[in-house]
């Protein structure tokens, strides 16, 4: 993320005016105004240098409002002292009241991947009102005065993410932690410490020993990007700084003894820009250079703790370590600033590669379909939906053509007959299930298990075969149900109700269709009398079956045990074998373990039972499924919350938690699979949240589980999300 141009109006010390980092045109050109041509510029100026002091600062604040994001800026309002209160009827309790509100407008520009997706047009205006006591207002579409027709107006989200829209400001006092800084993202308002130095004098920045101690640790594991960083900066310190850092490379090197070798200066030097390291390593923690990410870095009046002797180097050094970040500096003085070198003064960064120039969005027109075609919907199919593609083959027996639109495309305002399909009832189904009929009306039939389960298709179509060419990603797999139903009548499943008794209808042969590899959406198979038959013939055809939606354990019996290890059950890309049981009950654990021993499993095997949460067991009871599984060999955990059929509640189970919770949780995340256990990431994430919701708090060691391997960087994020969702449910 780049600033490109900044407008304010009705500040206390700068009133109103703009700042530009386009470069200054030179003499003998034509000066054209950067708002007019925003799209066609090539670059910005990498330094901008802002003399006048406390006014200058004032600046630095104005810019760094827009970036930290709105979650956190009530955190800042107690510094935001940008009113103008010239009256002179104003009073310190009333100046607020009586001052105009402030007025923010900036254009900027994001950088893919880390700030948004390369197919998205990166230039956007952001406006923002500051009025009483801090309170932060968007800018409505007409409120905006400096900015482009053509030119995007969005207000990104910039909450508790530390990887987009990266920023880090520093004011000229703080202190260093020592002993008690905090690496593992515990703080949900993790981001606003890279800003918080600019607007108080208390700050505290990253603890220099703990922080090269780590960094040489996460070196000698062989890991890239401290590598890249580590070496880096030893040749910057000892070019600048004359420190003797090759010692640093050492694998007994002892960081608390080396730091305070250092002189003073040396310190004072070094500390904000290991600060500066370790927050661009947390932004971009996979990236081989993560000094080399593009953002903002802001300074104000670093003169004050920089001896004039050393202020250039140490402006060269930062110049040197970040190649593509933009500074934007505030001094005390314009005879400071006529003396930085023209290295820096005319540097400049590159806003766009050159093959991604991109030109503002402009209105795609919906195609154009003639009365014959009929538009089929995949609302939210997670595979190729059965009914749809039966629907392909019924209007294609009638000589119409055929379009699928899938997800969110549908950019088909002009369809006449549209038939769609929503197989879940999630939120973001039903949301799109709205969408379709507010854009559609009579022209759309809706169907699916997400909409009504009693809804089926005629009979005639029913029983057609299904059109493979509607999805093409299905190569040579087919894709059918042999039976339908269950006998069991599960309270939480909608199977018995939609489907009823076991039942065969369709043949094998006319499943595969030639082909050799079958995804089998039966709900219950080994239920059906026949069964054995239908293994049989699967083994005689010398088939490849994926059991779609698992194996009825308790149905077993040798003989079948025999015939699906000689089928093989596949996973759906029919690239491993992946046998899949489900388990929803604790009742049946000694059965379990029989028939589970039929197929002889070793631990090398990939075999998974699918267990749903979040229905009627308690925390207890998870833990023993959960313990039950672990012991069986080759293992592992499928976790699936509960979702509740259309028109039944949510049931909640009061009694979850007992006295004992602590503790089984404690338990709970002792128990390690070898595979799957980013499935039973979610399980830990669902009952945080109802741990946090029982007991207002949150259980450390789980969070600490849920981030330890993945997504580390995220830890302070999602614990803010929980306390903002508290703090809106109770208020």
């Amino acid at each position: 993320m780049f600033l490109l141009e900044l407008f304010y109006q009705n500040t206390r010390l700068n009133g109103s005016g703009e700042i530009c980092f386009y470069p200054v045109v030179e003499k003998g050109e034509q000066e054209k105004s950067g708002r007019e041509n925003s799209f066609t510029k090539e670059c910005i100026k990498k330094w901008t240098f802002l003399s006048g002091g406390i006014e200058s600062t004032e600046l630095l604040k104005l810019i760094a409002v827009p970036c930290i994001g709105y979650k956190f800026l009530p955190r800042f309002a107690e510094y935001l002292d940008l009113f103008d209160c010239s009256e002179s009827d104003c009073t310190e309790e009333n100046s607020c009241l009586k001052a105009k509100p402030v007025l923010l407008e900036s254009h900027q520009i994001r950088h893919s991947p880390r700030d948004c997706h390369a197919t998205v047009f990166p230039y956007y205006a952001s406006g923002l009102k500051i009025v009483k006591h801090g309170k932060v207002v968007k800018f409505r579409a007409d409120e905006y005065q400096y900015t482009p027709v053509e030119m995007p107006k969005k207000h990104p989200r910039m909450g508790s993410g530390i990887r987009e829209h990266f920023i880090l400001a520093y004011g000229s006092l703080w202190e260093a932690h020592s002993g008690t800084d905090c690496f593992d993202f515990s703080q949900p308002d993790y981001r606003t410490v890279r800003l918080l130095s600019l607007f108080t004098d208390d700050a505290f920045l990253t603890d220099p020993i703990v922080f090269l101690q780590r960094l040489h640790y996460r070196m000698l594991k062989g890991r890239k990007p401290a590598i890249n960083t580590l070496k880096h900066l030893c040749t910057l310190v000892k070019k600048y700084f004359f420190i003797n850092s090759d010692t640093w490379l050492d694998r007994d090197i002892d960081f608390k003894e080396q730091w305070l070798q250092l002189k003073i200066w040396q310190k004072k030097l070094l500390i904000p820009i290991l600060d500066m390291v370790r927050h661009a390593m947390d932004a971009s923690p996979h990236d081989l250079n993560p000094c080399a990410r593009t953002g903002m870095l802001l300074l104000a009046l670093p003169e004050k703790f920089c001896p004039k002797e050393r202020f250039v180097d140490w402006l060269t050094t930062l110049d040197d370590l970040f190649p593509n970040m933009q500074f934007i500096v505030s001094l005390s003085n314009a005879e400071i600033v006529d003396e930085m070198p023209a290295v820096l003064t005319r540097s400049t960064l590159a806003l766009l590669p050159c093959h991604k120039k991109q030109s503002p969005p402009t209105v795609t027109k919906p195609s154009k379909f003639t009365k014959n075609t009929v538009v089929l919907i995949d609302v939210d199919s997670r595979m190729p939906n059965l009914a749809l593609m039966k629907l392909s083959s019924h209007f294609k027996q009638q000589g119409r053509k055929v379009v699928l639109a899938r997800h969110d495309k549908w950019n088909i305002e002009s369809a006449k007959e549209v038939y769609a399909s929503s197989i879940f009832n999630f939120n973001h189904s039903l949301r799109r299930v709205a969408s379709l009929r507010k854009k559609f009306g009579e022209r759309v039939t809706i169907g699916g298990s997400g909409v009504d389960i009693k809804l089926r298709l005629a009979e005639e179509i029913e029983l057609l075969p299904a059109d493979f060419e509607l999805y093409p990603e299905l190569g040579d797999r087919a894709i059918g149900f042999l039976t339908r139903g269950c006998p069991r009548k599960c309270p939480f499943c909608l199977v018995s109700e939609k489907e009823g008794e076991v039942r065969q209808v369709a043949l094998l042969d006319d499943l595969l269709q030639q082909r050799n590899k079958l995804i089998l959406l039966d709900d219950n198979i080994l239920a059906h009398p026949e069964v054995d038959k239908m293994l049989e013939e699967m083994v005689a055809k010398n088939i490849r079956v994926n059991f779609n939606q698992s194996l009825d354990i308790l149905m077993l019996t040798r003989e079948r045990a025999g015939l699906l290890k000689k089928i093989g059950s596949s996973n759906v890309d029919f690239k491993r074998i992946n046998y899949s049981f489900s388990l929803n009950g604790n009742s049946n654990f000694e059965q379990v373990r029989r028939n589970y021993g039929m197929f002889y499993f070793k631990h090398r095997d990939n075999v998974k039972f699918i267990c749903m949460y979040g229905y009627d067991t308690t925390l207890a009871e998870d833990v023993e499924r959960f313990l039950f599984i672990r012991s069986l060999p080759g293992a592992s955990v499928f976790v699936q919350q509960y979702k509740p059929v259309i028109g039944r509640v949510l049931t909640r189970n009061e009694f979850f938690f007992n006295d004992q919770a602590d503790q089984l949780i404690d338990q709970l995340i002792k128990i390690l699979f070898p595979q799957n256990m980013k499935s039973m990431e979610q399980y830990y994430r669902w009952l945080s949240a109802l741990y946090f919701e029982k007991f207002g708090k949150f259980h450390f060691r789980l969070v600490d589980t849920i981030f330890r391997y993945n997504f580390r960087d995220q830890k302070h994020q999602y614990m803010a999300t929980m306390k903002s969702r508290a703090i809106s449910s109770s208020s």
